[in-house]
Parts: structure tokens; sequence; C-alpha cells
């Protein structure tokens, strides 16, 4: 028996509705500003933030060796709180690692990826900066864990606010380098937000010790042996795009191109994110309990259509007049860009909404053989580097949503193997 909908349960749409309502405030935060910071700072400037933050996303992936995720699994939380603990002390190990190898390849990093000399020292806030980022996720994977998605919204309104108002206090005073401090300092503010939260919310230092520490560092193995490394591969395959664009193009191509993402990303990060962090939560409890997933998942695929055609409905017919609008008439190009990615994006919404279905589901080599395979289908793109930029957007375009595609029909394969299970 299926029963009643967890869509239409209380539980259920109160903490989406308490995530959906705080992301949403908080990423309007950025959003709006976005007019005025990209008048405040050039192309250029966008351009490096957007690389930099590309190569930040990979870093943060591995830097707790994945081991965040793993932290709604335990019925125990003292086990919880020690997976939070190892993913910190991972953290600072990487960050160390991390500043070492920029003292002595700092040169040959920056001409791998054509980062912009002027810019290159900025680079050194990476480690930190991935520290930060990464600290914070678990962080909110334990208020997941308990349910206190308002914290959760909370965090990340103070983590906007703070990056806002450093990137356009720093714009204005014309001191170099305002979107890479913004961005450190946010990072910086939602740990310290989210720690707080973490003491409000049953965390006590107490829970930890060094045999706990060797006993949830060895129970959850499978997360760093079969679930950094094609998940980094996968990251690499998110950012790979937007290096090669820089490399084959120029940065000032890239700051457009961010621009284009921000925008076609708005569906991801305010409904996406927001939806599967519940979504984790409510599968993996309703997997220990032996209880049917399709219902949840029908009503949410529902909501996600309707975005997916308002989304193709604004951006096809209107997108270069839009940004031109918006952002300033020499950005009517990042709408051409969004009308030739619009389909890609969307394609995303669904597989990133759903990627928790794996996960909860313990199906993390399924997830992992598929993120190898999306690294290298996203690599091909290597050989397309004497063609004209909306060319290499519309070829990768194509690749991008035909590995999403085939990452949904896994997810219905897996989901059709659990129900069967569960109902024999």
């Amino acid at each position: 028996m299926i029963g009643k909908s967890p869509l239409k349960s209380s539980e259920f749409t109160k903490s989406t509705l308490t995530l959906v309502i705080g992301t949403a405030i908080a990423q309007s935060i950025p959003f709006v500003l976005q007019p005025f910071l990209r008048r405040i700072y050039s192309p250029e400037d966008f351009g490096a933030i957007s690389v930099f933050l590309s190569i930040l996303a990979v870093i943060s992936i591995v830097s707790s060796l994945r081991y965040e995720v793993a932290m709604l699994l335990p019925k125990e939380d003292e086990d919880a709180a020690n997976i939070f603990f190892l993913t910190v002390l991972i953290n600072i190990g990487f960050a160390i690692v991390g500043w070492i190898l920029l003292f002595f390849f700092l040169e040959p990093i920056v001409l791998l990826i054509n980062f912009p000399v002027k810019y290159s020292y900025y680079l050194y806030l990476l480690p930190l900066a991935s520290m930060f980022f990464s600290v914070y996720q678990s962080v909110n994977y334990w208020l997941i864990r308990k349910k206190a998605f308002n914290a959760s919204t909370k965090n990340k309104i103070v983590r906007r606010g703070v990056e806002g108002g450093v990137q356009v206090s720093l714009g204005l005073l014309q001191i170099p380098g305002g979107l890479f401090w913004g961005d450190l300092v946010g990072n910086l503010a939602n740990v310290f937000a989210g720690w707080k939260q973490m003491l409000k919310h049953s965390f006590k230092v107490s829970f930890i010790s060094k045999s706990s520490l060797r006993k949830v560092a060895v129970q959850y193995k499978e997360f760093p042996f079969f679930n950094v490394g094609p998940t980094f591969l996968s990251s690499m395959a998110n950012i790979l795009p937007f290096l090669l664009i820089n490399k084959y193009f120029s940065t000032e191509t890239v700051g457009y191109l961010d621009l284009t993402r921000l925008v076609l990303s708005i569906p991801i990060v305010f409904i996406s994110a927001a939806i599967t962090q519940v979504l984790f939560q409510q599968i993996t409890e309703r997997k220990n309990e032996q209880k049917s997933i399709v219902a949840i998942l029908k009503n949410v695929l529902v909501i996600l259509f309707v975005i997916v055609v308002i989304e193709f409905a604004i951006i096809l017919p209107f997108g270069p007049s839009l940004f031109g609008f918006v952002f300033g008439s020499n950005y009517a190009l990042s709408g051409q860009f969004a009308q030739i990615l619009v389909f890609s994006f969307t394609m995303n919404l669904f597989s990133s909404t759903f990627s928790c279905v794996l996960i909860s589901l313990d199906k993390i080599r399924f997830n992992a053989v598929w993120q190898v395979f999306y690294f290298c289908g996203i690599t091909s793109l290597i050989y397309f580097n004497n063609v004209d930029i909306k060319t290499f957007l519309n070829i990768f375009a194509i690749i991008d949503s035909g590995f999403q595609l085939l990452y949904c029909v896994l997810i219905y394969y897996i989901i059709r193997q659990y129900e069967h299970k569960i109902l024999s």
C-alpha cells in the first residue's frame, strides 16, 4: 500500500516550503545584486571568479572524501557526530596539501587553466574557501538529519547576505578582488552560523572519540572508495566546458557564459536543491521502514515539469532581449547562450533533484559508473577546439543532455527495483 502521498503530508510540505522559501530569499540576494555587480566589475572579473568557483566546486566535492553524505545514515547521533568531525579533520588536511601545491606549482597551474595572471594570487584563497564550504556542507547534513530545515535556510541567508555586502562594498571602494573576498567571507560566515545551529540541535562535542572516529571511517568506507573518484570526475566534467572555453576563447567569454549559467540555474538553486535535501531525508527514512517512495517522486516530478515549461516559455523567445534589458545591452550575448543551453539545464534539473535516490537506496556504485561515463563524454569536447563558441555550446548541450537523460533512466530503473523488492 502506497498510502497517503508524502507530498501532501504536513511534514514534507512544511519542510519543503521552508527550504524553498529560505533558499529563494538567500539566492535572490546575489541575483538582485547582479545588475549592480555587473556594472561595478568587468566581464573579465566575472570570468576569473567563475573559473575560481568552478575549481572550488571540484575541490569541495572531494575534500571531505564524501563522508559528509553518510551523516544521514547512522541511527545514532553519536556516530553522525563522529562522521562530522572526521570530515573536519580531512578538510584541514586537504587545505594544507592545497597550499603546499600552490606554493610550489602556482605558475604551472595558472598556465594549465589559462587563468589571468593578474588574478593568479587569489588562487591561494582556494584551500581556505574549500575548507569553509565543505565544512558547512557537513554542518548542513547534520541539520537535515535533525530536520532543522528552518535553521538551514537561515544560514543560507546569512551566507549570501555577507557575500553580497562584501562584494558590493569592496567594488564601490575599488578594492581589488572584491568578488573573491566576498565569496570567502560569505563561506566563513556560513560556518559560524551553522556551528551555532548545530549546538542548538543536539550536537555535543562529548560525542567525539578516537575509537568512534576509527569505527565510522571504516564502516562508511564505501563513500571514499566508490564515491570520491567518480564524483570528482563528474565535477570535473561540470567545469571542463568552462575551462576549455577559457582556454579556446577568452576569460571575457566565460564571464558572459557565467551569467547564462547563473540565470539558467535558478530552478536548480531555488527549487531542486531544497527539494533534494528533503527527499534525501524522507527517502532514507522510508527505506529504513521498507515503505514505497513512488508517490513522493511522482508529485515532485509534476512540479519539475511545470517549472521546465515556464523556463522554456521565457528563455527561448525572449532570452537575448531579457538579458540585455536586465543586465545591460552588452549581456545580450548571454541570452543567446541561454537559448542554446536551456534544454541541457532543464535536464540537469531533473537529474540533480532525483540524484539523492541512488545514495538513499545504497546504489553508490551505479552512480559511480554513470559519473565515469559522463566524464568521458564531456572530455570529448577537447576535440572541438577549432569551432566558434556557439557551435561549441551546441555540441556540449547535446552531449550533456544525452547523459542527463541516461541518468534519469538509471534512477527510474533503481526505483522500480526497490518497489518490486518491498512489494514482493
